[in-house]
């Protein structure tokens, strides 16, 4: 079979993600029941046309400058949309329409109940939708996993310093959300998936301390209380002169180090130090088990959307729904540090 790709969002992220579809271009991606499917990109969409033509004409892609039209015209399977925070709501609702699969870079918006009414939408249409939430797919993560199975996690403690995106919309908290939501979400989201879900949140954070040029907090700290019983802490700057995140994990009889800067995780478990060394291809990883997730919604064939989400969604660890508690998280982290006062989650 082939599968048949469209990019709404041609900047930026969309381009790590169309590497690794280029690679899977005329190779063997295998999908439903080992089949080998050929990958291809139908179309590219970006609302500056230069830019849609410059990626779509080398790989003999169509280029629209409207992702609504392109999801409307194309008959694609599966649809990338790699656009600012807000930007999303409309490709995803169409997408749904038309039956095709999603991927959608994270946040999937600035509005939890907003939102929520998308996914609705993508629940109904029974299409395969996952959120780019790369840290689920780094090796370090999984080997954390796997360090960590059956063991209560007590506290984690993470730093997650960044250069200065250049973007301009970035720097608009009405446009990117800031840094929480738009940024550490990864990490607010790598605690979710390590230590389960956030029952409250206390934070502060300094404005234009470093950083006049953005109109949000530029350096946060928040803690949370996890329904596990957990406790954690995220501090976050978005004008370091160098990149750090790195996640500190304290459980039972285990004390982990990872550094997503390195891909690298050190620490004890059970007395005996251990160290293990990821690859990276966190990026690709997640796109590949999408293009997989996607050929396998397509092969299994019916009009049962039930039977075909429970074949194809095995691969996906970070779904629409589970985006929408990450994002409703970080939300509730950016009110806690900018009013200083304890945010409770439902």
């Amino acid at each position: 079979m082939t599968l048949s790709v469209g990019f709404v969002g041609a900047g930026g992220i969309a381009s790590i993600h169309m590497e690794t579809l280029d690679a899977a271009v005329g190779g063997e991606l295998s999908g439903f029941d080992d089949e080998i499917v050929d990958v291809e990109l139908a179309a590219v969409a970006d609302v500056d046309e230069s830019r849609a033509r410059e990626v779509a004409g080398p790989r003999s892609a169509t280029a629209y400058v409207d992702g609504v039209e392109l999801i409307e015209e194309e008959s694609v399977d599966a649809v990338v949309v790699a656009v600012p925070p807000f930007a999303h709501g409309e490709y995803e609702r169409a997408a749904a329409d038309a039956g095709v699969d999603l991927f959608v870079e994270k946040p999937p918006g600035l509005d939890t109940e907003t939102v929520r009414e998308t996914g609705q939408h993508v629940d109904e249409a029974g299409i395969l939708a996952q959120v780019g939430y790369v840290c689920r797919y780094a090796r370090i993560t999984e080997r954390a996993l796997e360090l960590l199975d059956g063991r209560t996690v007590g506290h984690i403690d993470s730093t997650y310093w960044a250069p200065m995106p250049e973007t301009s919309w970035w720097r608009e908290r009405a446009r990117s959300g800031g840094q929480i939501v738009e940024q550490s979400t990864h990490v607010y989201d790598l605690h979710r998936y390590l230590a389960g879900d956030v029952t409250e949140a206390a934070g502060s954070g300094t404005d234009e301390l470093f950083a006049d040029s953005v109109d949000f907090q530029d350096s946060t700290s928040v803690t949370m209380d996890h329904e596990s019983g957990a406790v954690s802490h995220v501090s976050s700057a978005c004008a370091s002169p160098e990149f750090r995140f790195e996640v500190r994990v304290a459980a039972e009889n285990v004390v982990l180090e990872l550094d997503y800067a390195e891909h690298t995780l050190t620490g004890t478990v059970d007395g005996e130090s251990i160290s293990f060394e990821g690859d990276g291809d966190w990026y690709r990883r997640e796109f590949e088990l999408f293009l997989r997730a996607a050929a396998d919604d397509g092969a299994s064939g019916g009009d049962d959307a039930a039977t075909k989400a429970g074949m194809a969604h095995g691969d996906i660890r970070s779904d629409f729904a589970d985006a929408t508690e990450t994002l409703a998280l970080t939300l509730g982290a950016r009110e806690a540090a900018e009013s200083n006062r304890r945010v409770t989650f439902e």
